[in-house]
């Protein structure tokens, strides 16, 4: 008889932060927490896309137009990276014509505020999944939550 081994978690902490960074919740999806998964994606996701909707592609997911709320961006990788290929194989527009694929001031500096905080909330995401991946799925706290026997039991509820 076979028995089962136990996945390595130095190579599960990988995954789930590769897969937490491409797309949010999907770390947490892979390690069993379908709940918590689901409220990253839509959480993350409606943050990022209400920043794309208000600020178009061209501009919003664009280095150029701010690196640091551009880096900010890419802690939510697989959604940045399509944006920044979708936003460079856009037409270009004269300095005349009005782009329907860009926003001006003050809406764009909402748009990069949204796309930051996706991409931000989206590096906790991350760290929580690689946090529950090293402790087999328990969030890091959870040492309060095992009874200790240093805890005298009146003071247990």
């Amino acid at each position: 008889m076979s028995m089962k081994q136990k996945p390595d978690p130095t190579i599960r902490t990988i995954q789930a932060g590769i897969l937490a960074w491409i797309l949010p919740g999907a770390g947490h999806f892979l390690l069993g927490h379908r709940g918590i998964a689901a409220v990253f994606f839509i959480a993350i996701s409606f943050a990022y896309g209400t920043g794309l909707a208000i600020g178009g592609v061209k501009n919003s997911v664009n280095p150029q137009a701010n690196r640091w709320l551009f880096l900010a961006e890419l802690g939510v990788g697989g959604y940045t990276i399509v944006g920044y290929v979708v936003s460079n194989n856009l037409p270009n527009y004269g300095a005349k014509e009005l782009s329907p694929y860009v926003s001006f001031y003050p809406e764009s500096d909402v748009a990069q505020i949204y796309l930051a905080i996706g991409g931000l909330l989206n590096l906790l995401a991350i760290l929580d999944a690689l946090t529950r991946a090293q402790t087999g799925g328990l969030p890091v706290f959870y040492q309060e939550m095992t009874p200790t026997a240093d805890v005298p039991s009146e003071g247990r509820k």
